[in-house]
């Protein structure tokens, strides 16, 4: 990374706002700056401010005022990117940031590329690459408790447990290569049943790690619920009333949803991925057809499945099939249209032998609000009380921990099988560079572009 340069974004979002805020970093950020801003007091310029305060003044280009602004600029190393850093807080036009930022590109800044000024901050040594990660999740958090578990990993929580982890397998590796490198000394391994019961009790500790990191993952992205069902039966109904908005289509005519349709809906903090997929049957129509074929690829993947019937009728073939190809541990069966149901309880109920059901009516908006709880008790209940917990919350994270409980694993049989010492330390030294993938002191080029590529400008 070339740090000569000079950068600068807008930092808000490109739409009409009360406020917008354009970020300027590098080491010429103040020269980038100081012919376009002018103080209440007519003074150009930006280094006789205070540090870190914001200032009262007007972005003019040359006798033209652009926008009535408050400046503030922050010395490096302590920024958020680690350089020199200008900020400049504007109303939030789209139209008079652009032409505010094309004047500092105009004095040498360049365009910051999407998350550029995160990454400076990485390489700078501010942030690791878990709480990068944690950047990013806390700008998309869609729940509560999303935000909660990113703002704890912005804090540190998953780099200071990685960085004790790393500590005791240093303490552990140490004897071995004390062994290796000093064999004249006369050092004994006589204590390798104090090392074996010290990476047992690591490699139990990174085992359960792993092993919870679906819940992390899980609160990060949402748990996916895929609504399937026969045409015509009250999938898209069921969507919108859930969501309280009128986001799938609706009529009597079968097949009206030709792919699937997934918004983000919140219950007891916790974020669900709602997932209305096209009426499952058979099919000549080539477009209904890959609607189908797509709805089966989000229910094979779904956390939880709703399976509707039609509470009203008795099952046809289609919903048959259905329930035989459903797992009755992943599947909740939903009887819509209870408001037709002839007796207080579909006549159908004697099919579901292992299923759970719950009875409501879309149209009449009744039992979905049990519904959702009933939703929550399956895939959420008990994760809001575990958020004190240390996860892994994507799969980069939770594929290198695996590689480094692999080499821990080797390890302990290697020392239990009285293996070279030289074995061992090989395996150490590759649990701790999986460890330090997680937090990004061994993580390749590639793999770092993928990660910021994700970001925002200005980010």
């Amino acid at each position: 990374m070339n740090f000569d340069d000079t950068i600068a974004a807008i930092a808000t979002a490109m739409q009409p706002a009360g406020l917008g805020v354009i970020r300027v970093s590098g080491r010429d950020a103040a020269n980038c700056v100081k012919s376009l801003f002018v103080d209440d007091s007519g003074k150009s310029g930006i280094l006789h401010i205070p540090e870190r305060q914001l200032v009262h003044g007007w972005i003019q280009d040359q006798d033209q005022v652009l926008d009535e602004v408050l400046l503030t600029w922050m010395k490096g190393p302590r920024s958020y990117t680690t350089e020199d850093v200008v900020e400049i807080h504007g109303h939030g036009s789209v139209l008079g940031l652009q032409s505010i930022l094309s004047l500092i590109l105009s004095h040498g800044a360049r365009l910051a590329r999407p998350g550029e000024f995160t990454e400076r901050a990485f390489l700078g040594g501010r942030l690791d690459l878990t709480r990068v990660e944690a950047v990013s999740d806390l700008i998309q958090a869609n729940s509560n408790l999303a935000l909660k578990q990113a703002a704890q990993q912005l804090r540190g929580r998953l780099y200071l447990q990685i960085e004790e982890f790393r500590n005791r397998l240093v303490d552990i590796a140490s004897i071995l290569e004390a062994v290796i490198e000093f064999p004249e000394e006369g050092v004994d391994f006589g204590n390798r049943n104090e090392c074996i019961a010290k990476l047992e009790r690591l490699y139990l500790e990174v085992e359960r790690m792993i092993q919870s990191a679906s819940q992390g993952r899980r609160i990060r992205e949402g748990i996916s619920i895929a609504i399937i069902g026969r045409p015509n039966v009250g999938k898209s109904s069921l969507l919108n009333i859930m969501l309280q908005e009128a986001r799938a289509i609706v009529t009597t005519v079968p097949g009206t949803t030709r792919d699937t349709i997934e918004e983000s809906l919140q219950i007891e903090g916790l974020a669900y991925r709602l997932t209305d997929t096209a009426g499952i049957r058979e099919s000549d129509d080539p477009v209904e057809s890959e609607g189908i074929e797509r709805s089966r690829k989000v229910w094979q993947e779904a956390d939880l499945t709703l399976l509707l019937l039609d509470a009203s009728k008795a099952l046809n073939e289609e919903d048959q099939t259905l329930l035989k190809q459903c797992d009755p541990g992943k599947t909740l069966v939903v009887a819509n249209k209870m408001d037709l149901c002839p007796k207080k309880q579909p006549s159908w109920l004697e099919h579901l032998k292992g299923f759970e059901w719950q009875p409501i009516s879309a149209k009449m908006n009744t039992g979905i609000e049990d519904l959702k709880q009933n939703i929550h008790l399956h895939c959420g209940s008990g994760i809001e009380h575990q958020t004190e917990e240390v996860w892994l919350t994507n799969l980069r994270q939770q594929e290198a921990g695996e590689r480094a409980l692999a080499a821990l694993k080797r390890a302990l049989t290697g020392m239990k099988e009285y293996e070279g010492e030289e074995l061992v330390a090989v395996d150490l030294r590759s649990a701790l560079n999986a460890f330090g993938e997680i937090v990004g002191e061994t993580t390749s080029e590639d793999l770092l572009t993928r990660i910021f590529s994700e970001f925002c400008i200005g980010k």
